[in-house]
């Protein structure tokens, strides 16, 4: 014998059961429009230049930290590191238009790829030359 489900007794019980699902649909966001093909090349052309281009930055850092390496023995690690950073940081900021690419549309998420590129290929560029 099967048991019977209770149905909620009251309008006030049902619109509260109802209530969480209608709030959760509403903070959804917007689906957004499919985009066209050359839309799609268009991005993917600019995520090469924004992966390319910071890690040229790193590799050229490199070099030159390796190349000025007598002057830049007495200075703290750290600060050489923040440096860097802050140079590739402020060139690519000021760059970017120059490659048509947007840099005041990137958030906190895409200037912390960019730098981590930038950063991780000076690092690594620097221990080859190092070695």
């Amino acid at each position: 014998m099967a048991k019977k489900a209770k149905k909620a007794g009251n309008k006030e019980e049902q619109e509260l059961v109802a209530a969480p699902a209608a709030n959760q649909a509403a903070k959804l966001p917007p689906k957004a429009k499919p985009k066209n093909a050359a839309e799609r090349r268009q991005d993917r052309i600019d995520g090469i230049k924004k992966t390319v281009y910071p890690a040229v930055l790193g590799v050229l850092a490199g070099f030159a930290c390796y190349h000025g390496a007598a002057s830049i023995n007495q200075l703290p690690w750290h600060f050489v590191m923040l440096s860097v950073i802050l140079v590739t940081y402020l060139i690519q900021k000021y760059t970017y238009s120059f490659l048509k690419i947007d840099a005041n549309a990137f958030k906190t998420k895409d200037w912390f790829y960019v730098e981590f590129m930038a950063f991780d290929l000076w690092l690594v560029t620097w221990t080859l030359l190092l070695n």
